[in-house]
């Protein structure tokens, strides 16, 4: 079993050996997760010392669920782009960390730690980028698609212009059409065609993003939805269960007074035995404790 403490460590003894050149990053794969596991063990007890293909095969676990988490956090950045905080969006990855892997059961986020050392890594971000990429085109591949999918699987999906961004590729393509060749009249018709289509562009792009949005706002409002209808499912049936307890104990406890109240005057010593039987065994099972 790894702890939280050792998970972190065996990260940062990956981001260390990835990151640092003196360390040499260009090295084999046995020298270099050699090196990352001595590192690893540096700061362990002896006892609880981990050999190479152990660290490696729990790093690949770690980071796989680190890079998912990091998915659901660029995602939830995405969705709730103003008004919310760090804690806000970090709150909302985890909801969608769940929701995103339901198929992979993989439950809650549970390495919070690894992902705040992780998350500012340019080299991890790199590695992790590079993998997805790799698992597109082998996905085409065996799809039976053509190369040109596989160079469009590379790409990462890109945020919509905004509206700075928007501004200062309407200032740049007048300045670069003023530069251009001017008619008779000395003016320039190039610049006009080209604000017109970045307008058209910016306002397609941040029309795109809003439906998105709602989709995704649906989608979440469906499953908060679905959540509550199971909750409300399982209290009932807890509550007819409990209905069902009590009603056979108000019987039993009927039956235990009648037996009370009889009269053993005229009962024979085998009805009386059977009598004292029978009132013993709905004692035990009203009164457990008194045993």
């Amino acid at each position: 079993m790894w702890t939280l403490e050792e998970d972190v460590r065996v990260m940062s003894s990956w981001i260390e050996h990835s990151t640092d050149a003196t360390c040499g990053a260009d090295k084999g794969g046995n020298q270099y997760w050699g090196e990352v596991v001595e590192s690893y063990n540096k700061t362990t007890p002896p006892l609880q010392r981990r050999n190479q293909k152990q660290c490696k095969d729990r790093w690949h676990k770690l980071n796989r669920w680190t890079d998912l988490f990091e998915c659901a956090y660029v995602k939830a950045r995405r969705v709730f782009t103003s008004g919310h905080s760090d804690q806000m969006w970090i709150d909302a990855a985890h909801k969608f960390y769940v929701e995103d892997n339901k198929d992979a059961s993989l439950g809650q986020f549970l390495h919070m730690e690894v992902w705040k050392i992780c998350r500012e890594v340019s080299k991890w971000k790199t590695y992790n980028e590079q993998l997805r990429n790799a698992r597109k085109r082998k996905s085409f591949h065996l799809d039976g698609g053509s190369q040109e999918n596989e160079e469009a699987g590379d790409e990462m999906p890109q945020r919509p212009m905004g509206q700075k961004a928007a501004k200062r590729a309407a200032l740049a393509a007048k300045g670069k059409s003023i530069a251009l060749d001017i008619d008779e009249s000395g003016n320039s018709k190039e610049s006009a065609i080209d604000l017109d289509k970045i307008g058209r562009y910016s306002k397609l792009q941040e029309e795109t993003n809003e439906k998105r949005m709602k989709i995704l706002e649906v989608q979440q409002k469906l499953s908060s939805e679905k959540l509550e209808a199971s909750k409300i499912a399982h209290l009932t049936a807890q509550e007819n269960k409990e209905g069902k307890k009590l009603e056979k104990e108000t019987k039993m406890l009927e039956a235990l007074n009648n037996l009370i109240s009889q009269d053993t005057s005229v009962m024979s010593d085998v009805e009386k035995l059977e009598r004292v039987s029978v009132m013993k065994c709905l004692r035990n099972a009203l009164f457990p404790s008194t045993e």
